[in-house]
């Protein structure tokens, strides 16, 4: 590494160039120097982390199924699909992603950093005067398949030693290769291991550069790890990703200024997945993501395509241009539309109405209907249909619960404070002149215990009687020249003079002044120098009758759904149905919902209000309704555990859990208020590990524990029209060290009891080297009992250090004797089982045999011979194998059947029953042949959904017909 002490002669014109090539390319990438997430479509992601997004949040669920990658693995499902987000929409400085405002396109796994002030290891030179073993703080966000959280390292400055704390529980570990540099930590590459073993590689990255202010060079770091590779516990590689990247470097050290990559290809065995980014350095001055994904495109094996999406985009025509997805097509193979959901944002930018009084803190309320209307820029209004039907989402501001009982009253019986409760009455208005008299009397009306609030206003001073005018000199700037001046005093009946607060409005009005006692007859006595005339106003404030309702509105970063109706087509009118949201409380007196302080990485990040409601009512009409209840951080309050009464700190317990809203309780009424059914859940909570995380809300600090639930019990009733009651009780046990099941006890309503418990590697011996390859999630004993005695005991073996079974044991309940159920013989290199036995013969070992043959490059069965071991098939399925490899049309396919039909005749194979399979790759089955040879021919229409399955005669014996309707 250059020392950079050492160079102090060349080190500004050094500085000039990377700065200005630095700057360049922040321009040219459309990321500023100072965001902590440095992508747009990252820093989408991190909301579904830190954000509540759910039905207690109100949000809508929408999402969308791209495709899935084809991964011949039954143990991993990767899948791409759009979620939406009604979020900082019609925010300027929320950057739109590559999918559109408010979209999210999850399935790219990815690690991405987020700085919290200072990089973490901006320190990395030993030599230099400033350097010390600086607090590491930054967080890692990251998304995986089925799984999204964060996570943050630990320095221990003291020993120069770093530990990585998940702060999301998962089954998820976590490891690094580091940069050979002892004064930090640098990451150059992560692997995630899931609890099945599958090891994902994170070694493609993004890089950026930001400003350092106390180095002159800007400092270099990794802002995000792309997952570069899927590997199997055997070793088996199941997916390689590649990327587009684009980077810049400086022109005199050819150092790296900034990488950033995209998508490009993920690969497999069965086929590939293309995705088409269109990148447009145009945007670099808008909020939008530099890249917009344009096409996405399945192909199998044989680079054949099975069927591509393609992804239309307008800019908003408000609110900075915004990107917004239009349109999702689906194509055939042959490129031809086949369907396509559009989709509809609103367009306007509505102003709140005005208050109804213009004088300073007496404002007027907003108008309900505008609470009830709410319109959020580029906020998504419809979605038409592949049918053509629409759905069409109507959305209302957040509200949160407030008491309004008498004690909140009287407390602001100082003045016009809250317009939900109060209102302001003026009475006439009063002409005064004080040539006349200097004393004017007015009544307050209300309780004469309670002090309340009342307003003198427009004190207007009209003019002065004949010879006591001023004389004025500048309109702009009047200057009497005798000392005129109007003022008043306002007098109690019991003679105290009152003080108050005064507000300038005009330069033709004297004041507009706030007085606060009791209610009663008072006295305005007028003072002037000169004789002076004009009028004033008192205006009292007056309290709507109880009771009220039990809410304030909150201006939140996104508005509620309201309502969700469904309409035909675009034309129609009248809705096939429609889905009212309400979310207040059972009782129906006020909001269910509570303020919820989005938590910040750190305290100057300024915390997002949003709310959770506790209680949501999903109703259609006519047809009943659903209530639902949650459990929010409200149901386990922070409370104080250091720092002083000026700069308290916090505890939130159960924090992680409870902030997403977790159901507690769910009932099912009828259109005549009759319950049907309920279901009621309750949780025990436990720490899963024990350091502490710190986050802010409100630039306040907080920590927590990540917890997860260790038990859930449901009780679930069904109540009859006789009266009568059906009740299951269900309980499960979570196992913390894979937080799977470890025991599932259900009592049915007959009193049956029936409970299974699960063991898992690291609670048995001769697991070891399962649980080294981190494989834990999946249980290697099932204990079934019914009232208290075993049914069923079954345990699953891995011998000889394999990672697949090797056999499933059946254990006999009575005497614990084993018993060896099916046997697995063996498995090929890609780990496809080629031979299994159903043992009948404990004693010999011996029973049926069954030799699968894989073809189509070893990712599909095409021949299952029941009754014949390898040995006996040798090279007779040679043939068959070599033929699948080259089934890419017809011609191939019906040579491939030919000698299919040749293996199942064989001679050698007489005594074997045989059942040979034919495919069009990642489309489905084209031919089945059982072993009475009556074949089975299954035909695809272009959308590759079956439309029939016929014999070999074309006589049909199944056929397929697809109606797409409203639901």
């Amino acid at each position: 590494m250059m020392n950079t002490l050492k160079i102090r002669g060349l080190q500004i014109v050094f500085f000039i160039v990377l700065f200005t090539q630095y700057l360049n390319a922040q321009q040219g990438l459309g990321e500023g120097t100072g965001k902590p997430i440095a992508s747009p479509s990252m820093a989408s992601m991190a909301t579904y982390t830190d954000v509540p997004l759910n039905q207690a949040s109100g949000l809508p669920d929408i999402n969308f199924p791209i495709v899935n990658v084809p991964i011949q693995d039954e143990n991993i499902r990767y899948s791409f699909n759009l979620s939406y987000a009604p979020v900082y929409v019609d925010n300027g400085n929320q950057a739109a992603g590559d999918v559109g405002a408010g979209w999210t396109l999850f399935g790219g796994s990815v690690i991405y950093k987020k700085i919290i002030g200072e990089l973490d290891e901006r320190l990395d030179n030993t030599s230099l005067t400033e350097y010390k073993k600086n607090v590491f703080d930054d967080y890692y966000y990251y998304n995986l398949p089925g799984l999204s959280g964060k996570f943050q390292i630990k320095r221990d400055t003291i020993n120069n030693t770093f530990s990585l704390i998940n702060l999301t529980p998962n089954t998820v570990k976590f490891e690094y290769e580091r940069e050979n540099n002892n004064a930090t930590l640098k990451i150059n590459t992560f692997t995630v291991t899931d609890g099945k073993g599958y090891k994902f590689f994170f070694n493609d990255f993004d890089y950026e550069t930001i400003a350092d202010g106390n180095l002159l060079v800007g400092k270099g770091y990794r802002s995000a790890y792309m997952l570069s590779k899927i590997v199997s516990p055997s070793g088996k590689t199941l997916a390689i990703f590649t990327y587009d990247k684009k980077s810049k470097t400086t022109s005199l050290t050819n150092r790296l200024i900034y990488q950033y990559c995209k998508l490009k290809t993920i690969e497999t065995d069965l086929g590939k997945v293309i995705f088409d980014y269109l990148y447009d350095e145009s945007l670099a001055t808008t909020p939008n993501d530099l890249y917009s994904l344009q096409k996405v495109t399945l192909q199998n094996s044989l680079g054949q395509v099975i069927n591509s999406y393609t992804f239309s985009y307008v800019n908003s025509i408000i609110k900075e241009k915004k990107r917004l997805l239009t349109s999702i097509s689906k194509n055939d193979r042959n490129g031809v539309k086949i369907e396509q959901t559009s989709f509809v944002y609103n367009q306007q930018f509505i102003f709140p109405p005005a208050g109804g009084s213009s004088v300073c803190d007496w404002g007027g309320s907003v108008e309900q209907s505008y609470y009830d209307n709410y319109k959020v820029t580029n906020i998504l209004e419809k979605i038409i249909t592949p049918s053509g039907g629409v759905k069409k989402y109507e959305y209302a501001s957040h509200d949160y619960f407030f008491n309004y009982d008498q004690t909140y009253l009287d407390s602001i019986l100082n003045g016009y404070i809250d317009s939900k409760a109060q209102y302001v009455q003026s009475q006439p208005e009063t002409q005064f002149d004080t040539s006349q008299t200097s004393t004017y009397t007015f009544t307050i009306s209300g309780d004469p215990n309670k002090k309340i609030a009342f307003n003198i206003y427009g004190f207007i001073v009209d003019g002065y009687h004949d010879g006591d005018e001023p004389i004025i000199e500048n309109p702009l700037h009047p200057k009497p020249v005798k000392p005129f001046s109007t003022d008043y005093k306002i007098k109690s009946s019991t003679g105290e003079y009152l003080n108050y607060r005064g507000c300038i409005l005009g330069s033709n009005s004297l004041s507009d002044r706030v007085f606060y006692g009791y209610p009663g007859t008072y006295t305005m006595e007028v003072t002037s120098v000169g004789k002076g005339y004009g009028f004033f106003t008192v205006s009292e404030i007056k309290f709507f009758p109880l009771p009220l309702r039990n809410s304030k509105y909150v201006n939140a970063p996104s508005p509620r759904l309201k309502t969700l109706t469904y309409y035909n087509s675009i034309n129609d009118t009248q809705p096939v149905k429609k889905i009212n949201y309400n979310y207040d409380t059972e009782d129906g007196s006020g909001s269910s919902g509570y303020i919820f302080y989005s938590d910040s990485d750190d305290e100057f990040s300024a915390s997002e209000i949003f709310v959770l409601y506790k209680n949501i009512k999903v109703s259609e009409d006519q047809t009943g309704y659903t209530r639902f209840s949650y459990i929010i951080p409200e149901d386990y309050p922070k409370y104080q555990n250091g720092g002083n009464q000026l700069y308290p700190t916090y505890f939130y317990p159960y924090y992680n859990i409870t902030k997403g809203g977790l159901l507690s309780d769910k009932k099912v009424y009828n259109d005549q208020n009759q319950l049907l059914a309920s279901e009621k859940y309750t949780y025990a909570f436990e720490d899963y590990i024990s350091d502490t995380y710190q986050f802010y809300i409100n630039n306040s600090p907080y920590t927590s524990k990540p917890t997860y639930v260790k038990k859930a019990n449901a009780n679930i009733k069904s109540f009859m029209n006789n009266g009568g009651i059906i009740e299951n009780i269900n309980e499960t046990v979570i196992n913390k060290f894979n937080l799977k099941p470890s025991y599932i006890k259900e009592t049915s309503a007959d009193g049956t009891i029936r409970d299974k418990q699960f063991l898992y590697p690291s609670a048995a011996s001769g697991y070891a080297h399962l649980e080294n390859a981190y494989i834990i999630s999946d249980p290697i004993q099932t204990i079934t009992k019914n009232n208290g005695k075993v049914i069923s005991n079954t345990q699953l073996k891995y011998d000889n250090n394999k990672f697949q079974p090797t056999s499933a044991l059946s254990i006999n309940p009575n005497d614990g004797s084993l018993k060896t159920a099916i046997r697995y013989d063996d498995y090929d290199v890609q780990g496809n089982l080629r031979q299994y036995t159903a043992v009948g013969d404990e004693s010999t070992g011996k029973g049926v045999t069954t030799t699968v043959i894989w073809g189509y490059n070893n990712t599909m069965p095409i021949a299952e011979v029941k009754g014949a071991s390898l040995s006996d098939i040798g090279s007779l399925a040679d043939t068959i194998i070599a033929k699948s490899n080259l089934d890419v049309d017809a011609t191939s396919e019906t040579e491939l059947i030919n000698a299919l039909d040749l293996f199942r005749t064989n001679p050698a194979l007489k005594n074997f029953q045989i059942t040979t399979y034919t495919y069009d790759p990642l489309i489905g089955v084209t031919t089945l042949t059982p072993p009475n040879g009556m074949r089975e021919i299954y035909r695809y229409d272009q959308q590759n959904k079956l439309k029939s399955v016929v014999n070999v005669n074309g006589n049909i014996l199944k056929e397929y017909k697809y109606n797409i309707k409203q639901p």
